[in-house]
């Protein structure tokens, strides 16, 4: 039996990812346990014995749980061979996980940055914010939401991110300058549905332009990631919707300019 504990937020980029694979895989045979953020469910007594991080999701199959968002993908992937989401090259296998180690590492974070700059920060009040901080196991995930909120753009987490998307979209952009339909080449893996949730948010946010202008490949592959029913799906669940009235649209419209001149600033002292 397979039980997925979620979010259906937009926010929930990690949750969106297994969401994507277990569409990708067309397993429809799991069980839904739905967390909601803001009740900060994931604090819970029963969910920490399940994942004491305090991370959401966590799949639980037959009753053994398996944690961090990028694993549940794989493990998924590997629960039947049809639909492989992985190559089959073992060198090719190593460089997939080499394009998914950089979104753990580097995607998840600045996403997270400009996400707590922008919706975070522009929609949820302080006092709620500093409650839900005194429950946050990591550091430097605590280090950085309070500065992404106390400093805003001001925030060196928030140049981070930019650049850390800058530098991403740019190698994406150069190996698909070969005309491939998928980083990993014709086939449809894993590295877009670690990306793709990722880059959702920067959508909502009506920011993902900055980076895309004078990137015609990585357009032509987002255009397409766009157009499966895997991604589509996620439209389903509450606050995903690209509309221009949604709290991320309206937040993203507030910083945009600034963004934009980071973004140039960066480039200028960065190789």
């Amino acid at each position: 039996m397979l039980e997925l504990y979620y979010l259906e937020e937009a926010d929930s980029i990690c949750s969106n990812r297994v969401l994507m694979t277990l569409s990708e895989k067309n397993i429809t045979e799991w069980a839904p346990r739905k967390l909601v953020l803001l009740n900060r469910d994931q604090f819970k007594e029963d969910y920490l014995k399940l994942n004491p991080k305090a991370q959401v999701p966590t799949l639980v199959h037959n009753g053994i749980p398996i944690r961090e968002s990028s694993i549940i993908c794989d493990y998924i992937d590997n629960l039947k061979p049809e639909i492989p989401l992985k190559p089959e090259n073992i060198a090719d296998i190593a460089h997939m996980r080499e394009w998914i180690k950089d979104s753990d590492e580097s995607a998840y974070q600045a996403t997270a940055s400009i996400n707590f700059v922008t919706k975070f920060r522009l929609e949820i009040p302080l006092k709620q914010m500093e409650k839900r901080w005194k429950k946050v196991t990591d550091i430097e995930r605590l280090h950085r939401q309070q500065s992404c909120v106390y400093e805003g753009l001001d925030s060196p987490y928030v140049l981070r991110a930019i650049g850390a998307w800058d530098r991403i979209f740019g190698k994406m952009d150069q190996i698909l300058s070969d005309g491939r339909p998928w980083i990993m080449g014709d086939q449809f893996t894993l590295v877009e549905t670690s990306f793709a949730p990722f880059i959702k948010v920067l959508e909502m946010l009506r920011l993902l332009d900055i980076w895309l202008e004078g990137r015609p490949n990585v357009n032509r592959w987002w255009k397409t990631i766009i157009s499966r029913s895997s991604y589509i799906k996620l439209e389903e669940y509450p606050g995903q919707s690209l509309d221009a009235s949604t709290p991320h649209a309206k937040a993203g419209a507030q910083v945009s300019t600034k963004v934009k001149e980071l973004l140039e600033n960066y480039r200028k002292i960065m190789p």
